[in-house]
């Protein structure tokens, strides 16, 4: 969980940001806690939190200790840093009245690598252009693993016979810096299955609990995406002599974020929880129209 108290002037200048994070740490009882856990803080409860854009941020880690055994999930803690830091930086950039990939390069002006992925990513889904009636695009940009990714989402909410709304997903395109690019198949394959897999954890994928305990059995309470609902994938590299990064889990972060901003840009409905189930998207509606 995250709570964020931020700042504006103006001018949608940032003025102070005080952040929390409350979160399980999943390398304490591991053999890493000796040297990823600093003075209480496990590092991969805050890593992707703050850098690199220039904000004042002031943040806080409570970890408090659960009977519930928990682990790694691929990205690690930028599963859900990237989501609460990108998912910020675009409400904010709507408070300020500025577009959200202006208001992001503005903040990253300093920041050549991060500023050359946002504007590739943004050029190549047409960030701007005209999109076919019902359909928004939103933007995120993120930092894990020593490489950069930018993603823009362009998706669609349609109401069910049901009456709850269903995000269907219809074109991602991702930027990539991971320094030089050797073999650059690999690359395309890991950043195209690293979205697939975002999309399934950020739209459907949920454990439930009941009675005091798991009601998630199965595949036919645990959805994950299927093939048919797997959207139109670009995968574009920035030519980059930095050190060479990781692409593993690069493909993950800035997805959920990325169709969150768009829902926002399509509904007026602001999400702040994931995975961004069709009930949570009705939640968020009606509290919206509240």
């Amino acid at each position: 969980v995250h709570r964020a108290d931020i700042g504006l002037d103006a001018k949608g200048n940032i003025l102070a940001w005080d952040h929390t994070i409350v979160g399980q740490s999943i390398t304490t009882g591991t053999m890493f806690e000796g040297f990823m856990v600093k003075n209480g803080v496990d590092a991969t409860t805050v890593e992707g939190m703050g850098a690199p854009y220039d904000v004042p941020l002031n943040l806080s880690v409570h970890s408090p200790k659960v009977n519930v055994p928990v682990l790694w999930w691929r990205s690690v803690g930028h599963s859900h840093t990237a989501f609460a830091m990108e998912s910020l930086i675009d409400e904010l950039a709507h408070a300020a009245g500025t577009d959200p990939l202006e208001y992001r390069r503005g903040l990253l002006a300093t920041h050549a690598r991060h500023l050359a992925v946002l504007n590739l990513a943004a050029e190549k889904a047409g960030w701007g252009s005209t999109l076919e009636k019902g359909r928004a695009r939103g933007i995120a940009v993120h930092e894990s693993f020593g490489s950069v990714v930018a993603q823009v989402a362009e998706v669609s909410v349609d109401t069910t016979p049901q009456g709850t709304r269903v995000i269907k997903v219809h074109r991602v395109v991702a930027a990539v810096d991971c320094g030089p690019v050797i073999n650059p198949g690999p690359l395309v394959e890991q950043i195209e299955g690293g979205i697939t897999m975002a999309l399934s954890t950020s739209l459907k994928e949920e454990v439930k609990f009941a009675k005091g305990g798991v009601a998630t059995s199965n595949f036919d309470d645990y959805p994950i995406i299927r093939m048919s609902e797997v959207p139109e994938i670009e995968v574009h590299m920035v030519k980059s002599n930095d050190k060479i990064g990781g692409i593993g889990e690069l493909g993950i972060p800035a997805v959920a974020p990325a169709v969150a901003n768009a829902v926002f840009n399509a509904t007026g409905a602001r999400i702040r929880r994931i995975p961004l189930t069709p009930e949570i998207v009705l939640a968020a509606i009606k509290e919206k129209k509240a």
